[in-house]
């Protein structure tokens, strides 16, 4: 077992044992209506999991170092493309804005072909907007885009 994932397996058993310990002194609820402690509870009892998972089950041997070109380039436009998404989404709508982070998302970050991007932004901007706005009621910006009457 390395000892990076010797670090990170302890480390996720010490924090999902702190984060069990916090969301156990808030009110746990009950099976028909959780407390505000329930899903703090449920996440450590996976983080504590997955370390536990982790120490048990070591890979073999040390993973090599990865050569070649760094990505710092697309991580720095996913970055700046989600902070734009999160300064226009008022004025150009939820789904006008959620087209173009995940045209950019899609094309520039992860290289897909200009029909595929295009395609997939369009569709998912479609149905996520009817996920939240319609079937759920979450309340969205809507922009210069006009939606049917209801949404």
């Amino acid at each position: 077992m390395s000892s990076v994932d010797r670090a990170v397996g302890m480390g996720a058993v010490l924090g999902g044992v702190l984060l069990a310990v916090a969301g156990w002194r808030l009110d746990l609820g009950t099976s028909k209506l959780p407390g505000p402690g329930f899903f703090p509870l449920l996440i450590a009892c996976t983080i504590g999991g997955l370390g536990i998972w982790l120490l048990l089950h070591p890979e073999d041997g040390e993973k090599p170092i990865p050569t070649g070109s760094p990505r710092w380039g697309r991580f720095s436009l996913a970055l700046i493309s989600v902070l734009m998404y999160a300064m226009v989404l008022l004025q150009l709508g939820y789904l006008g804005s959620t087209f173009a982070l995940l045209l950019v998302q899609l094309r520039w970050v992860e290289k897909q072909r200009w029909p595929t991007s295009l395609a997939t932004a369009a569709v998912a901007s479609v149905v996520s907007l009817v996920l939240f706005r319609v079937l759920l009621k979450v309340p969205l910006p809507v922009g210069f885009f006009p939606l049917p009457e209801g949404w």
